[in-house]
């Protein structure tokens, strides 16, 4: 506790540094409200309030650093955001708080951040995504994690990131030859980097043309009763867009394992409203096979502006077993510029 505690003074030392002569630092407020029904044939249904929270950014930058911090203030299960805030869980109230210095080419980035995963599903904020039409990699996953990452952009058109954080292990476990399953310690129930777990990630940004790519190569590592593992994880995300539509495809391999793939089309349809198609399956060795499709309608009624978001989905799939999902929600971003110069 004491070294998360230095480590909360030290980025908050570096803002402060920052803001005497800050080029500029914004804050964002972004609640979001959802209502989700879920139904299991055959054997009932729930209603839930769904992905509703309560997020927050405040950024900046001076000269060539910057900095970010996101917060998680409330969720569907406020108190598990401000328990176990040492352990390497998948969510708590600190999203990612980083630190960035960039000189030529290069980048260096230190703090909590969002592992440098492949996959345009990956790449968008949590409160954007539509988590019942969400891969079992973006479910399934613990996204922010403490380390580095040294990044190059030898172009305007690519970019590579070399990163180096506490294990994330992906939530995934093992299976004896008893056919019983045995799920990982970490992430779950130790600190960060504790036995010596760790992920290593190497990720290239792209644009070729009308062709946007988002490509990983990572090794994470775990420990469990049954001993020393890692999962080694090719990710290939890739996107077209075309006019007013945008088609998607993220691809994961997880080395004998399991293979994933999401597919989804979105036509832009007027500047008020957006409908989009996603459909997945997953299957491999260790992992039994099942899907999942669905559609989401978008609605932003503010002019010249997407910061408020009306959606309703419809989903169904067994990713977590037989599930027909409906849900509608609201999405509010509020941006302040603090300071300009």
């Amino acid at each position: 506790m004491k070294k998360l505690a230095i480590l909360c003074i030290s980025l908050l030392f570096a803002a402060g540094t920052a803001l005497r002569a800050q080029d500029e630092i914004t804050f964002s407020l972004i609640p979001r409200l959802d209502g989700t029904l879920y139904s299991y044939p055959g054997d009932g249904s729930e209603m839930t309030l769904g992905a509703s929270a309560l997020y927050s950014l405040f950024e900046g930058n001076l000269g060539d650093f910057s900095w970010s911090v996101s917060n998680h203030w409330l969720s569907t299960d406020p108190a598990s955001l401000y328990r176990d805030v040492t352990l390497s869980t998948t969510y708590t109230f600190l999203d990612w708080a980083y630190l960035a210095y960039g000189i030529g080419d290069f980048t260096v980035t230190l703090g909590k951040q969002c592992v440098a995963l492949g996959g345009f599903e990956y790449d968008k904020y949590d409160y954007e995504i539509f988590d019942p039409l969400a891969s079992r990699y973006w479910n399934d996953a613990s996204a922010y994690q403490w380390g580095g990452m040294l990044s190059w952009a030898p172009s305007e058109n690519h970019s590579f990131d070399l990163q180096l954080v506490s294990s994330p292990t992906f939530y995934m476990p093992e299976l004896r030859q008893d056919e019983t399953l045995v799920f990982p310690t970490a992430p779950f129930e130790q600190k960060y980097f504790a036995g010596g777990d760790y992920g290593l990630f190497l990720r290239w940004y792209g644009s070729i043309g009308n062709l946007s790519t988002i490509w990983s190569l990572s090794n994470a590592t775990y420990h469990n009763v049954l001993g020393r593992g890692n999962y080694v994880d090719l990710v290939l995300g890739n996107q077209y867009e075309a006019g007013n539509w945008n088609f998607t495809l993220d691809y994961y391999y997880r080395w004998g394992m399991n293979y994933q793939a999401m597919f989804s089309v979105e036509d832009r349809l007027s500047d008020h409203f957006a409908l989009k198609w996603k459909a997945g399956f997953i299957d491999g060795a260790r992992t039994d096979r099942s899907y999942q499709f669905g559609t989401v309608l978008q609605y932003y009624p503010l002019q010249g502006s997407d910061n408020l978001r009306i959606h309703a989905l419809c989903s169904y799939g067994n990713f977590y077993g037989d599930t027909l999902t409906v849900g509608l929600g609201l999405t509010w971003r509020f941006d302040w510029t603090l300071l300009e110069r």
